[in-house]
C-alpha cells in the first residue's frame, strides 16, 4: 500500500522486513527494487534485482526495470541489448518498446523515439505513458496539431490523471494560451 501511494521510503522498509524475515521471497527484492529505482538510486536497485532475479525467473517485469536501470546510470548499450532480447521473445511487451524510446531520446533520435512510441500505441491504444510522450515528443517538434491530437486522448481515457492535466497546462502556456493553462 505504501508502494502504491508512491510513499517510496515507507514501502522500502516494508519490503526490507520482508526480505529479513524470508530472504528467498523474491517479489519482495523485487518490489524492493522497484521502490529503490523511483528514488534514483540504480546501482542498489540493481543489487536488489539481482536478489529478485534468483527466485523470480524469466521476468520480463525484472529486466526491464534492469535496461532503466541501465540508462538511468548511462549504460545505453547494455540497456538496449535487453530490451532488443525482450522484444525478441515477447514482441507485445510495451515496456521494452519505451526503454527503446528512451533510449533513442538520449540518443537524440527524436523520430525514432516517436516511431517506437508509435508503435507502442498500436499494441495498447489508450497507454497514458505513450499519449503523454507523443504530445510532449510532437509539441517539442513543432508538430503542434498531433500534440493536441495526443494529449486530449491522454485526457479523454485519464482524466482523473493528475500528470496529463499538468502536461496539457503546460502544452497551453507553452502556445501563450495561459487562462486555459491556468484551467
Amino acid at each position: 500500500s505504501y508502494q502504491n501511494r508512491e510513499n517510496w521510503y515507507e514501502a522500502a522498509e516494508e519490503f526490507q522486513q520482508a526480505v529479513q524475515a524470508n530472504n528467498s521471497f523474491g517479489e519482495a527484492w523485487y518490489h524492493l527494487a522497484r521502490v529503490t529505482y523511483e528514488v534514483n538510486d540504480f546501482n542498489l536497485c540493481l543489487t536488489y534485482l539481482e536478489s529478485a532475479e534468483k527466485f523470480c525467473k524469466n521476468r520480463t517485469d525484472i529486466l526491464n526495470l534492469r535496461g532503466m536501470c541501465y540508462i538511468s546510470l548511462r549504460r545505453l548499450d547494455d540497456a538496449k541489448v535487453i530490451f532488443q532480447n525482450i522484444i525478441k521473445e515477447y514482441p507485445n511487451n510495451v515496456d521494452a518498446r519505451f526503454g527503446l524510446a528512451e533510449i533513442e531520446l538520449y540518443s537524440g533520435g527524436f523520430d525514432g523515439a516517436e516511431n517506437v512510441y508509435l508503435d507502442a500505441l498500436k499494441r495498447q491504444g489508450t497507454n497514458r505513458k505513450a499519449l503523454l510522450s507523443l504530445a510532449l515528443l510532437c509539441a517539442e517538434t513543432g508538430k503542434n496539431d498531433m500534440a493536441q491530437k495526443y494529449i486530449l486522448q491522454a485526457l479523454k481515457y485519464h482524466s482523473a490523471d493528475a500528470e496529463a492535466h499538468y502536461l496539457a497546462g503546460f502544452l497551453e502556456a507553452k502556445k501563450g494560451n495561459l487562462r486555459e493553462a491556468q484551467r
